[in-house]
């Protein structure tokens, strides 16, 4: 599924004012699309591979080699500015959304937890459904401006994805964590009301990962467990059965995950190894499989990883940690609706996908 197609289906369930401050994705791309033509400097890339460069010119018609280049590079110095200029618009309406909403949140939260108060089941659902929703509003939006990067990377031959998600790392968006923070007591609070109330009980299957254990069982590796739930919250969750009718589409968000796709390359051995490993350590992501080659120092290593809470800050940690090693940095966001039984019967689901056909 293309990511613009999959970005407006997001965004149409989010409330109309929000919808107004997403990042404008399809213009983005739309001007990459419609600009960036002829405009690759890498030329490896920007030429079939029949392709030959002649020393000299063979026809009146074709370029020096000198000529091919000063035109693409001054295709590329004048659209590349203004490609980061339409991004930083886009980036700062976005960001002081995000400052505005989470101040409403934050206040809303700082209610509800106020103990000199009785706070109601309702208005506890509905700060928490809120701070969900900023989560995912954060993720989608930062998911938009990588995939923007990555199109122009790979359009006008210039690396600048890397460093423009670290500009981004300055950004509330990506370091404003006292929302995560409120998150634990927020849900300790809710569970406690619905304890107090002695709601009754009603069934709701709780998501489980069948890629974990799929992928574990065949691998015999060592997977980073997801964060544990605060134990308020395990005395309403019941086996398969939650307390709350109202709670339960709370819960599928609170398990819902992210599957993102990392690789890092680079001459330092186990220091980029350890470098990814410590990232996502410290951003409590799940491994669901990895890939590593070695050719004397150079090593790339690349991990399939699901991110819970859709933390955005891990991956401005991972551009500093390819800038510290010398690293070549690439990730992928995966469409959120993967199913996991899909990936749970790799090998099935490889063959049948890979294009296999004409190929001996």
């Amino acid at each position: 599924m293309k990511y613009g197609f999959h970005l407006s289906q997001e965004k149409a369930e989010f409330p109309a004012l929000w919808q107004a401050h997403f990042i404008d994705y399809d213009s983005l791309k739309g001007f990459l699309k419609a600009q960036m033509v002829d405009t690759n400097v890498r030329l490896s890339t920007a030429f079939p591979s029949t392709h030959v460069f002649h020393w000299t010119p063979l026809t009146a018609d074709e370029s020096s080699f000198d000529q091919l280049l000063a035109q693409r590079l001054a295709k590329v110095s004048k659209l590349t500015p203004e490609f980061v200029t339409m991004l930083d618009k886009e980036v700062d309406k976005f960001n002081q959304f995000f400052v505005t909403i989470k101040a409403e949140i934050k206040s809303r939260i700082a209610h509800v937890l106020d103990t000199s108060r009785m706070a109601k089941v309702a208005e506890c659902e509905a700060a928490l459904r809120d701070l969900l929703l900023l989560e995912r509003f954060v993720f989608l939006n930062f998911t938009a401006v990588a995939k923007a990067l990555k199109k122009h990377d790979k359009w006008s031959g210039l690396q600048i994805r890397e460093p423009y998600l670290m500009r981004t790392s300055q950004l509330s968006f990506v370091v404003s964590t006292s929302l995560l923070q409120l998150k634990p007591e927020l849900m300790g609070r809710l569970t406690g009301l619905l304890a107090e109330q002695d709601v009754p009980l009603s069934t709701l299957a709780l998501p489980t990962d069948a890629i974990t254990s799929a992928t574990a069982a065949l691998k015999d590796m060592t997977v980073v467990q997801p964060p544990e739930l605060p134990v308020s919250l395990k005395h309403a969750v019941l086996g398969n059965n939650i307390a709350s009718p109202k709670l339960g589409p709370l819960v599928g968000l609170l398990h819902e995950t992210q599957t993102v796709m990392i690789s890092l390359r680079g001459p330092h051995g186990t220091d980029i190894i350890g470098g990814v490993l410590r990232c996502l350590s410290t951003h409590n992501c799940q491994i669901v499989d990895f890939s590593l080659s070695r050719l004397h120092h150079d090593v790339t290593f690349g991990v399939l990883v699901h991110l819970h809470n859709r933390d955005v800050d891990l991956f401005s940690d991972l551009a500093k940690t390819a800038q510290k090693w010398d690293g070549t940095l690439s990730f992928d966001v995966q469409d959120a609706r993967l199913k996991a039984s899909k990936l749970a019967d790799s090998a099935q689901f490889a063959l049948s996908e890979a294009p296999y056909a004409k190929r001996v």
